[in-house]
């Protein structure tokens, strides 16, 4: 397999932390996976992608509390 001639490995990286992270993988291991020095690092960089997911994350937490008029 040739890989194209504008192929980075960071963008394939980037790519492959993003995607780990929007997965619902946990943000600890993703960090670990590319070494960073802190999940912090990992969400401050690839985590502007999961708005949504917190969103979500946000509405069912409400929603277990009876909360879900607020959200």
């Amino acid at each position: 397999m040739k890989l194209p001639e504008d192929f980075r490995i960071h963008d394939w990286r980037h790519s492959k932390v993003t995607n780990d992270l929007e997965a619902g993988e946990n943000p600890v291991e993703v960090s670990a996976n590319v070494r960073h020095h802190s999940p912090g690092y990992t969400m401050a960089r690839y985590g502007h992608s999961r708005k949504d997911g917190a969103r979500k994350l946000a509405a069912s937490g409400a929603g277990r509390l009876g909360l879900s008029s607020l959200v």
